[in-house]
């Protein structure tokens, strides 16, 4: 278990409410447990109203977690790996109908207005599914519409991405150093640094070493793994 100083250099986000059944469960679960600060809410998931009523008077933040699909998909392993996935989703971005921005954008703005309708009130931050609110075409869309719904928080570090260089973490890092003049002088409220908790080879050790500053740890509690590492150390 972190230290007080510790834990307060932290802001723990769980992802996918409203993915499964599973991740609705555990994320509750961590919430009654005091492990968590904030919750990314996939709008157009799937929510029984006693659990829409106790996340939102749990206290916790809960941010809009903007998706590319219309409904949450369920991930599969799929055999071409990371970089097999990585040329998949470049080929839809430049090409496919689907994925043209002003369709995205009423797709997000969809989701943003779903959100008031489960919750009733905006957003308190937003954020995406597969860190896609930083690619390319999305981002100013992404942070337009933050500010259009006067969304104080935004995930996006202000300083540095943490962890250990996997490949997912190695692309992210690829869009954010080119995303990161555009918010230069941007006022939004976000971390200082980011890091997805399947970037951390060793947990223990990382939380012995954190900057100084505010650093927003994502993970996805529908994991097992992760569920079981948040309730541990955190």
């Amino acid at each position: 278990m972190l230290e007080k100083k510790e834990r307060e250099k932290l802001i723990i986000s769980a992802d996918d409410f409203g993915k499964s059944e599973l991740a609705n469960k555990n994320i509750l679960e961590l919430i009654r447990l005091g492990k968590l600060d904030r919750v990314s809410v996939m709008a157009n998931g799937s929510f029984r109203p006693e659990e829409i009523s106790e996340i939102a008077k749990s206290g916790v933040k809960l941010d809009i977690h903007l998706d590319l699909a219309d409904v949450p998909q369920k991930e599969k392993k799929l055999k071409k790996g990371v970089l097999g996935r990585g040329i998949l989703f470049l080929m839809k971005h430049l090409g496919s109908r689907e994925y043209r921005k002003e369709r995205i954008k009423n797709k997000w703005t969809g989701q943003i207005e779903k959100f008031r309708e489960l919750f009733g009130r905006h957003p308190n931050g937003v954020n995406s599914h597969q860190h896609v609110h930083l690619f390319g075409r999305y981002f100013l869309m992404a942070l337009k519409l933050t500010q259009r719904y006067e969304i104080p928080y935004f995930r996006f570090a202000k300083k540095d991405l943490l962890g250990s260089k996997t490949n997912i973490r190695r692309i992210v890092s690829f869009l954010w150093k080119r995303d990161k003049n555009i918010l230069k002088n941007d006022k939004l409220d976000g971390p200082d640094y980011f890091v997805s908790l399947d970037w951390i080879r060793d947990v223990e050790r990382f939380t012995k070493d954190l900057p100084e500053g505010k650093t927003e740890l994502a993970c996805h509690p529908e994991r097992e793994d992760e569920f079981e590492l948040i309730k541990k150390y955190f």
